[in-house]
């Protein structure tokens, strides 16, 4: 069932003036619509954008963790290198320590050896009668003389 009071037809026709009011509230309604509708396409456009920037910025970001990935990885290549390179020149000074060790030794026991001849020798050398004769001087024998003396 159909109302007839809503689609009389003495509705439309019965005041031109609340007609034109009413047409009038609807265009301003409609611009106002149509201010918002420009509004929200912008707000939509400037969404688009920025979802682009964003877009742009995660592509760089990645590409920035990428790269910094590939850093670490050299970084830890080179500080694998300097070990190896560090234990090799470690091993070649412990060598050397060796070496030096050994040599040193070689002297001490040089050393030991020629302090002990030295000692011998100086031994031998102040035992015999040759050497006593030699460093001791012959002195004349001492002689008691009696002087006369006038005073």
């Amino acid at each position: 069932m159909v109302n007839k009071s809503i689609l009389s037809p003495s509705m439309f026709n019965s005041n031109s003036s609340s007609t034109d009011t009413k047409i009038a509230v609807l265009e301003e309604r409609l611009s106002s619509y149509e201010v918002m509708l420009k509004r929200i396409d912008e707000a939509i456009q400037m969404m688009g954008t920025t979802s682009q920037n964003i877009s742009k910025m995660l592509t760089v970001h990645d590409q920035k963790i990428e790269q910094c990935g590939k850093t670490d990885e050299m970084i830890s290549n080179m500080i694998s290198e300097l070990k190896d390179e560090n234990h090799q020149q470690h091993l070649k000074v412990s060598e050397k320590i060796g070496e030096l060790e050994k040599k040193i030794e070689e002297v001490a026991k040089f050393r030991w050896i020629l302090i002990g001849v030295a000692a011998v020798v100086s031994f031998a050398f102040s035992q015999s009668a040759v050497v006593v004769d030699v460093l001791t001087p012959d002195q004349p024998p001492a002689k008691i003389q009696i002087y006369d003396s006038v005073l």
